[in-house]
């Protein structure tokens, strides 16, 4: 049951957040660094990094800009597409038993 609550929420934010991306303008008293809104850690402008939230983001004179690690519209016919934290890749399910993936 745990399982398939905590499938029907990422599929519902995944359906929420296909390939997006955002931009954060630096602040007057950076510095010269961005700070990660998710972790808080400091990045030089110029750099870039990968989040634990399957983001990549770049530091720029002007402000941090990310976007997501997989991304487009994902459909197989039967299953379910949700993202694995630990890969930021698709796995896929069966609709009629989301313990059971569509491909071993």
């Amino acid at each position: 049951m745990k399982v398939l609550l905590v499938l029907s929420i990422l599929s519902f934010s995944l359906a929420l957040c296909h390939a997006a991306c955002f931009f954060n303008p630096l602040e007057k008293e950076a510095n010269g660094v961005c700070t990660d809104l998710y972790d808080g850690t400091k990045h030089p402008i110029g750099s870039e990094w990968n989040t634990a939230d399957c983001l990549q983001c770049w530091c720029r004179d002007n402000g941090m800009e990310c976007c997501h690690r997989y991304g487009g519209v994902v459909s197989v016919e039967g299953c379910t597409a949700v993202v694995d934290p630990e890969t930021c890749k698709y796995k896929f399910y069966k609709n009629d038993d989301p313990s059971k993936p569509c491909y071993d």
